[in-house]
């Protein structure tokens, strides 16, 4: 039976990833407006799960959040480049983190589906 809650929990961690880099790639100001939001959405889903290592991916939700907020306004006040990519480069590492951990969280799930 699908778990509807995971799929859109997965779905928007995962896109979080990509829209994140998408930013580094493109530096568009819609993109890292995308990105914030699709972080922030991902964090207060992430307060919903009941996975292994639930504390980790809201640990990891925070870390993006805490670089991308600060991104986005210093990208629209003006500053910097290297700092903004900078930030979001952080961001991306610590969404590239959680994907990990899903997977390990996946992982973790079937071993204890095949102890029971």
């Amino acid at each position: 039976m699908i778990q509807w809650g995971k799929v859109w929990s997965d779905l928007f961690i995962f896109l979080a990833l990509t829209s994140n880099i998408g930013f580094l790639v493109s530096n568009d100001p819609y993109q890292l407006v995308i990105a914030l939001g699709v972080n922030l959405i991902a964090t207060v889903l992430k307060f919903n799960i009941k996975k292994f290592l639930a504390a980790e991916l809201l640990a990891t939700a925070f870390i993006s959040d805490l670089h991308l907020i600060p991104a986005a306004i210093l990208y629209f006040s003006g500053s910097t480049s290297s700092l903004v990519t900078g930030l979001a480069v952080g961001a991306a590492v610590a969404n590239l983190l959680s994907v990990i951990l899903i997977i390990i969280d996946i992982i973790m799930s079937y071993a204890h589906a095949d102890e029971a």
